[in-house]
């Protein structure tokens, strides 16, 4: 019949409208957008883990990560990486979504290798995953070393003011306790007292001078039982000056029963004065820093004690994107940095055996954490 409408069965068979289903369209979208995040994923320039924490096994790996361990990808996966489990520590007790770590890899061929790491949690159907994303840092590590003397040159420039204005107190009182000596000297007057003053004095003013000195002599590292407390109130003694320009209260809490650690004392010292100058540096007028020591029993079999110190600031903070950088050499946010001191401080600790960890928010401060072996022996 003309003008006849079609049937909605006629019509849909015309278009066919059994066999085409919206569902696989989108379905089709969306496999091309999966497909085009993992590509991310697979050949990001940096090697990247997805770790399960409590296993420690690699869920997922990309192809960087293969080639940086030496190892198929099919073969990572499913491998168990115990050496996530201080980043877990790390993360389950720090304030900010993203810390910074450094770990140690057994590659392939026996080697070890050296990677930094910056890991946060992510969420998968309801497990909470750890997400890293590591770099090789070994050739980093080499080119520290040729730096060390050039940072300790540096330091001692920063230094410089700091030590003619310890020098200049002591002085003072062994000149006036000097002028009264003169006229009044008998050893058995009361003013005998003024000599214990001035003795104190010159005792300061040779200790001062002779780290100051020690601290630019270029040395091969003479290895000796070291008492961290006592590099740790030196070091204060001889950054007290940049402390002064601000309002900056120290808190000092240092276990007096902390172990010795094996360690080149001056390269210690040098470390303890970086970080601290740092958080003076990262506090604008008036602020805190938290300096702690404390022993640290093993985590697992086969594993020794640390000696561990850490040092806080409630500083302007380290942004996220700024965080992986700060072990580069010559990267700086400083006016006047030079962007050796963390790297040094890093590369010397690694020579130690030791561990540096960071942790920072914008706005609220960072912590620095340092970790070394102990000796059997114990601070008396």
């Amino acid at each position: 019949m003309a003008g006849r409408k079609p049937k909605s069965s006629e019509l849909k068979d015309s278009l066919n409208l059994d066999s085409f289903d919206p569902k696989d369209e989108k379905i089709e979208q969306l496999e091309k957008q999966l497909s085009w995040y993992k590509s991310f994923f697979d050949l990001a320039t940096d090697a990247v883990f997805i770790v399960q924490p409590e296993s420690w096994s690699v869920l997922d790996a990309n192809e960087y990560a293969a080639t940086l361990l030496g190892i198929p990808r099919n073969d990572i996966l499913g491998t168990t990486l115990p050496q996530f489990r201080r980043i877990f520590k790390l993360l389950k007790k720090s304030s900010s979504p993203i810390v910074l770590s450094e770990l140690s890899f057994e590659t392939n061929s026996s080697e070890e290798l050296m990677v930094e790491v910056s890991a946060r949690f992510v969420e998968y159907e309801g497990q909470k995953l750890i997400q890293a994303i590591a770099r090789d840092v070994s050739e980093q590590h080499a080119l520290t070393d040729k730096l060390v003397q050039a940072d300790k040159l540096v330091l001692l420039d920063q230094l410089s003011a700091g030590v003619a204005h310890e020098i200049r107190n002591p002085l003072a009182a062994v000149n006036l306790n000097l002028q009264v000596l003169k006229r009044k000297i008998k050893e058995d007057a009361p003013e005998y007292n003024y000599i214990s003053t001035a003795l104190q004095g010159v005792d300061r003013i040779s200790r001062i001078v002779e780290v100051t000195l020690n601290f630019s002599r270029p040395a091969m590292p003479e290895i000796t039982d070291v008492n961290l407390n006592t590099l740790l109130r030196a070091s204060l003694d001889l950054t007290a000056s940049a402390l002064k320009r601000k309002e900056i209260t120290v808190d000092l809490k240092l276990d007096d029963a902390l172990p010795l650690v094996a360690a080149d004392a001056k390269q210690m010292q040098q470390v303890f004065i970086n970080l601290i100058t740092n958080a003076a540096d990262a506090i604008k007028t008036k602020g805190m820093i938290s300096i702690s020591s404390y022993p640290e029993a093993p985590q697992r079999q086969n594993e020794g004690e640390y000696a561990c110190v850490s040092i806080t600031d409630n500083g302007i903070g380290i942004t996220p994107e700024d965080l992986p950088k700060i072990f580069n050499p010559f990267f700086t946010r400083k006016a006047e940095g030079t962007g050796l001191g963390l790297p040094i401080t890093q590369r010397i600790l690694h020579q130690h055996s030791g561990i540096v960890d960071v942790e920072s928010k914008v706005g609220e401060g960072t912590t620095f954490y340092i970790k070394l072996p102990v000796t059997h022996e114990k601070i008396q």
